[in-house]
């Protein structure tokens, strides 16, 4: 197993531009997750002013593809209903920093035109709008039938593992991946702490590369903190780097 990306969720218009863009640089393999909705990253608002900022001195220094937007409520919604969000539209045309959108909804939660399941065509629809740029959909028991009825179909996506939908519950054991040809990422609890306690669990149930995502343990007084957040890296490297040298020993023995 080899730990692809490591994803930093949470950063927000509290969090200096120049420092996000100087840790991005630090840490290669870090993608920041944006949460994006209309009262939080609609034209207008704070957040959306912000991330233009961001993607611009993020294209200013020829860094592409770091940042996933997290579509929540009517965002995701109108996506799946066959709809880019005109804000979601606008950044992705305007900038190369953007390189996936991970679409947060759950199967019996959210209403697409007047059904709780989305119409797979529609969706596909949006998907065909935004290509150049991956999806990341969750993987969680309620979306399980819906997203292999997406694989089936032949719909590009990443998915994610986290049944508490954000809520940072760790779960008792780590699943294995759903498809062998679907990137794999797992969520839910991870901290700075025992995150290397966690891939290694990851490591018995996968073969292929997989993300990380980490939000609610990254946190300091509320806000992203870019202390815990290096810590977190730091530590899910030291454990790529030790789990390789093992995995080294190994092949030789």
């Amino acid at each position: 197993m080899q730990l692809n990306t490591i994803v930093c969720s949470g950063i927000n218009e509290k969090n200096e531009i120049d420092e996000a863009v100087a840790f991005i640089k630090k840490y290669p393999s870090v993608e920041f997750g944006v949460q994006c909705s209309p009262k939080k990253a609609g034209f207008g608002t704070a957040r959306y002013e912000w991330l233009k900022k961001l993607c611009l001195k993020l294209d200013e220094e020829k860094i592409k593809g770091r940042i996933a937007l997290h579509l929540n409520e009517g965002f995701v919604i109108s996506f799946c209903e066959g709809k880019v969000p005109d804000e979601v539209e606008k950044l992705l045309r305007e900038s190369d920093a953007i390189g996936r959108l991970q679409l947060n909804f759950k199967i019996g939660r959210e209403v697409f035109d007047g059904k709780k399941v989305p119409d797979i065509n529609k969706l596909s629809k949006s998907i065909d709008e935004v290509y150049g740029h991956q999806i990341i959909v969750s993987a969680s028991e309620a979306n399980l039938a819906f997203i292999q009825k997406m694989h089936y179909q032949g719909i590009k996506f990443d998915a994610l593992f986290d049944d508490s939908f954000g809520e940072g519950i760790l779960p008792k054991s780590r699943q294995a991946p759903l498809f062998d040809d679907v990137f794999q990422g797992y969520a839910g609890g991870i901290s700075p702490e025992n995150v290397a306690g966690e891939l290694e669990k990851i490591r018995k149930v996968a073969r292929n590369d997989v993300f990380i995502d980490a939000e609610g343990k990254l946190k300091e007084n509320g806000a992203f903190s870019f202390e815990k957040a290096a810590k977190y890296v730091q530590n899910a490297f030291s454990w790529q780097t030790f789990y390789s040298q093992i995995n080294i020993s190994e092949q030789v023995r």
